[in-house]
């Protein structure tokens, strides 16, 4: 399957709430049984602070029901490093590698991050292949901070991911909860998009939202030197799959501007 093309743009009012790329590989005890002192010197300046625990928590889309416990992703000891404004993370563990933001503004920034945490893990750990290579967006569109309060959600996104608000008999604001999860397979590298869309909160916020929460991935075994063409080919179906769920109302109202 693939989205139509659609232009490149960057929105003033962007809904991103955080963009995750997870890399998996085969399992390197040393980063278990050894304080990466290296690494961290590496990169101390960009991620100062340091958090360390027994697990990480990355409620990735496999797990799909909201009431469900989040998927443990590392039951090894994991490093978190973060930029001093908390937005920017790198994890480490004996078995992925992630970075993540809730400040994405372009591709383009993000992978440089990304290729320099790549070159780093490859400089300091040599991991044979990449067993997953994944690409996350978390989108939550909430009426309130667009103008749109009085628009319902059948004007602001497209049949496929409306779910129930797809019929125009059933008054909206009388749902609490609607959450629904579609995959299907990509044209290449037998990757898959899997898709959890529907009501959701912003933190404590009385307001629904919409998600649109979108993870872009392969299982196959990924060479090193391939991830990074992977990944460009994720990101631009992530745009035009974003584009495909959305009117040309709710378009305008996030305010685009063309992106080179």
């Amino acid at each position: 399957m693939k989205f139509p093309e659609s232009q490149r743009v960057t929105y003033s009012r962007n809904p991103l709430l955080e963009v995750i790329c997870q890399l998996r590989f085969p399992k390197i005890l040393r980063i278990e049984t050894e304080v990466p002192v290296d690494f961290q010197e590496e990169i101390r300046a960009e991620y100062p602070t340091l958090n360390t625990s027994r697990a990480i928590e990355l409620p990735f889309l496999s797990n799909p029901q909201t009431n469900s416990p989040p998927i443990v992703m590392g039951q090894g000891l994991t490093y978190e490093f973060l930029d001093k404004e908390g937005k920017w993370k790198l994890v480490l563990s004996s078995d992925f590698i992630a970075l993540s933001t809730m400040d994405y503004e372009k591709w383009e920034d993000f992978r440089s991050r990304l290729d320099s945490a790549i070159n780093l893990l490859v400089k300091c750990y040599s991991p044979s292949h990449f067993t997953r290579v994944g690409l996350r967006y978390q989108d939550l569109i909430i009426r309130s901070e667009l103008e749109l309060t009085q628009h319902s959600w059948r004007s602001l996104l497209q049949p496929p991911v409306l779910g129930v608000f797809v019929a125009d008999n059933l008054p909206e604001y009388d749902f609490t909860e609607a959450l629904s999860v579609f995959a299907c397979r990509l044209d290449y590298a037998d990757a898959v998009l899997r898709v959890r869309y529907g009501l959701a909160r912003k933190d404590e916020s009385d307001e629904l939202g919409y998600l649109i929460d979108a993870d872009f991935y392969t299982e196959n075994n990924t060479e090193i030197n391939d991830v990074t063409h992977f990944l460009d080919q994720f990101n631009r179906e992530a745009g035009n799959f974003f584009r495909w769920c959305i009117t040309e109302e709710l378009q305008q109202a996030l305010q685009p501007k063309p992106l080179a």
